[in-house]
């Protein structure tokens, strides 16, 4: 692909895109911050077990 596609590409998806309205804006953002929050509870888990495990060892 050369860069001149790319950029025609690119230019097609801003001119189609809009913004999102504010409850829309708030629940992605709810989500996004949700997902973060759990894959930081499972990394946190995760890095307990370990540390239990590592200690008995």
């Amino acid at each position: 692909m050369k860069i001149e596609e790319i950029v025609a590409m690119w230019r097609k998806i801003i001119t189609i895109s809009e913004k999102p309205e504010s409850d829309e804006y708030k629940t992605l953002l709810k989500i996004t911050l949700g997902g973060m929050m759990l894959v930081g509870l499972v990394g946190f888990v995760v890095h307990l077990i370990l540390s239990y495990i590592q200690g008995y060892l």
